[in-house]
Parts: structure tokens; sequence; C-alpha cells
């Protein structure tokens, strides 16, 4: 049933849809033309637009969030090593997808309420790494933050900056989170 996609096709069209284009180019009729199918299939598996777009927000969160922090535990290492590995993975992407998902954040709730979620979650698991290296809680809450933040930041000059560059940048935040001198 050539028709009839699965739900996860859908899924990973509208992810690549929304990562070149941001939430506009996340529609059902370019979407099903590009796969080759009808409208119909599309509500087979989705009740409406915002069921899609939910669909996009999980696959994000286990694709760049749950995926990302249980590859870098499986890799091991001491807390400081499996931070830096982080910062350097993030460091990797262009932030296409990260700076979309932030604007169509600050537009509607759901979407809101889903990156305050993710975002809690990976600094609650850069916090827990600086703990680990040897900060206290406190300090290594607040450093966590503006890591995150900073590495966040770092996407709006991933335009200029190439991928060695951005690298380097996060070594010398890690360096800062750390407290060591970032010379």
């Amino acid at each position: 049933m050539k028709d009839r996609l699965s739900k996860a096709a859908w899924i990973d069209a509208a992810y690549l849809a929304f990562e070149q284009g941001g939430i506009g180019a996340v529609r059902v009729d370019p979407l099903a033309k590009s796969l080759g199918v009808t409208r119909g299939s599309f509500y087979w598996h989705f009740e409406d637009r915002a069921a899609l777009l939910a669909g996009v927000l999980e696959r994000w969160h286990a694709e760049k969030t749950e995926a990302t922090i249980e590859a870098n535990e499986r890799a091991g290492g001491r807390p400081s090593e499996r931070l830096l590995r982080l910062l350097e993975t993030c460091a990797s992407d262009d932030g296409r997808f990260e700076i979309g998902v932030r604007a169509w954040a600050a537009e509607d709730a759901g979407a809101r309420s889903a990156v305050e979620s993710i975002d809690d979650r990976r600094i609650a698991y850069m916090r827990d790494l600086l703990v680990g290296a040897g900060l206290r809680p406190v300090d290594a809450q607040r450093r966590a933050r503006v890591i995150y933040l900073a590495w966040l930041g770092a996407y709006a000059g991933a335009v200029t900056a190439s991928a060695r560059q951005r690298v380097e940048d996060v070594k010398v935040l890690w360096r800062l989170a750390l407290g060591e001198r970032a010379g």
C-alpha cells in the first residue's frame, strides 16, 4: 500500500522539512507530494498537523538529547572528558533545527513546553558531569546553564565559523566551565 506510508516515514519527512525550512516548511500537502502519496495517508496516522509536529518534537528529543547522552555515557571516561566530548558532539551540528525549534517555541506554547523540558534535561546532564568533575552542585548548576546558553548562542556564528572553529570554541568553554584558564 504505497498510499499509506508508516507514521515514522511521515515524521522523517516532516523532521527533514523542519530542519531545512523551519515550522513553515512542515505542511501536509507538500509532504504528501514529496513522499508520493495522497493526503489520506497522513490522516491514517495523524489527527492533524499538530500531531505530526508533536512527533517531530518527540524525535528531536529522542535523537538530539537522549541518544546523544546515551552514546556519550557508553563511550565512558571521566566526567570532565564526557563533558568535553558532549560539547564537541554538539559543536559538530550546524544548529538549524535548534534555531528553528526555538523560533517556533517563541510563538507556540506547546513547542515552548517541549523545549523547556529538553533544555532542563540537557542542563541537568551537564550539571551532573560537572558535579562528577568535582564542582559543588550549586556551582555546577550555574555553570551548566551558562555552558548550555553559550552553546546555543554559538549557533548564531555557525553560519560563518567552520566546524573546526566551533570545536575549538567549545574547548575554551569547557576549560572555563571547569574553572581552568581558557588560554
